[in-house]
């Protein structure tokens, strides 16, 4: 996987010189506030003139790249802009893997059964894994949030539910995931989390809105709902966006359908959310906890409104607990190991990923794996629960 992804990461070296990479959009809006310009930060004019300073060889767009993220993420990659872009996309990504090393060594650390493996060999395991590789070669922001998502996790096996909804506050860059993440942990925790998050994502609220000022932030909600549902404009093509979405609608021959079939997919992502909602009790027991919170991240990418490719870095924790429990779980046979695991398997192929992106342009079938996955995963849940099965051990504080 790793040789066949630094295959592909050279073969498109020119690309990424160019400026093609979604990296473009974090780069514009950080150098737009460099230059004082942060209540035109989503004037589509605004953008474009500053991305043809660095990306006027792209051959692929015919307009701006939108950046489409509350503005308070912008400021994150200011530093960068003392850059030239290829240098602040390296310094970046340098980032991103300093974040995966952060991320290996918790995991190595609180992880019981897997404690004998390396924080150098989950950091080989992290690059050959798809999603990551795809947020690198985006210079996309995934591994971030994968990060305060195992922050979150950490802070709710010691209790700390405040400290959790803080994490996950941080996080609301990418609220279509964070939002259906922080309504399962509410109903299954309570108020403190929720008074945790709301601290956080008010402070970045009034930060957005020091940036943008009050007509921007009004702005803002129209304007990237206008460029998520803009075919051709900033939407990710259904057929490539591995959710409920796009396994739904994401079809040129049910097109005639597409407000029944939107209509179908709101009422299976409220059902998903409910199902996972009422694992409460089991949730609030210590030993079927990783599980369910795998669940929930699992449920969260599903029901987001714009997943991508690289967004299913998520995966990373859900596969790091999933694995935990097999290998802890000596009570359990290799046939129940195995069809909690085998869901998830096409998911860590990348030869098939390169053949559901670039030959068949179908990555929406990815999100029919992750939904056998889950439900697998809770049924083995109901399971030990009903059997009153410890399962593996829980993630140490």
């Amino acid at each position: 996987m790793l040789c066949i992804h630094a295959f592909f990461l050279w073969s498109v070296r020119g690309r990424i010189v160019k400026g093609d990479p979604d990296f473009t959009v974090f780069f514009t809006a950080a150098q737009m506030l460099r230059e004082g310009r942060g209540a035109q930060l989503y004037y589509p004019g605004a953008q474009q003139a500053v991305q043809l300073e660095f990306t006027n060889n792209s051959d692929l767009r015919r307009g701006p790249l939108p950046y489409i993220h509350p503005p308070f993420e912008a400021l994150i990659f200011l530093p960068l802009t003392s850059l030239p872009y290829i240098c602040a996309f390296s310094l970046w990504n340098v980032v991103n893997l300093g974040m995966l090393l952060g991320i290996a060594l918790f995991l190595a650390r609180s992880l019981p059964s897997l404690r004998r493996v390396q924080a150098w060999e989950w950091l080989l395991a992290f690059l050959a894994f798809f999603p990551i590789f795809s947020n690198l070669l985006q210079g996309q922001d995934a591994i971030l949030l994968l990060l305060l998502f195992v922050l979150c996790f950490g802070a709710l096996t010691r209790d700390a539910d405040f400290l959790a909804g803080c994490w996950l506050g941080l996080g609301v860059f990418k609220y279509h995931f964070v939002i259906p993440l922080v309504v399962i942990l509410v109903l299954w925790r309570g108020r403190k989390l929720i008074f945790g998050f709301a601290v956080t994502a008010s402070a970045m609220t009034l930060l957005s809105l020091g940036i943008v000022g009050w007509q921007g932030a009004l702005q803002y909600p129209a304007y990237a709902w206008s460029v998520v549902s803009t075919s051709g404009h900033g939407q990710t093509p259904l057929r490539l966006t591995p959710n409920l979405l796009g396994l739904l609608t994401g079809w040129s021959f049910l097109d005639g359908m597409n407000t029944i079939l939107r209509w179908i997919v709101v009422v299976a992502s409220v059902g998903l959310l409910a199902i996972i909602a009422r694992m409460s009790d089991m949730a609030n027991d210590r030993k079927y906890f990783n599980l369910c919170f795998a669940c929930a991240v699992i449920m969260a990418v599903l029901v987001g409104y714009n997943t991508n490719a690289h967004d299913l870095s998520l995966l990373i924790l859900p596969l790091a607990l999933v694995a935990d429990d097999c290998v802890a779980a000596t009570s359990r046979s290799s046939r129940e190991k195995m069809r909690l695991m085998m869901p998830i398997i096409p998911v860590l192929i990348s030869p098939l990923w390169f053949l559901l992106w670039i030959r068949w342009e179908r990555t929406n079938l990815m999100a029919l794996f992750l939904l056998c996955w889950l439900f697998a995963i809770r049924r083995e849940v109901l399971r030990m629960s009903a059997n009153g099965d410890s399962g593996g051990p829980t993630l140490q504080p």
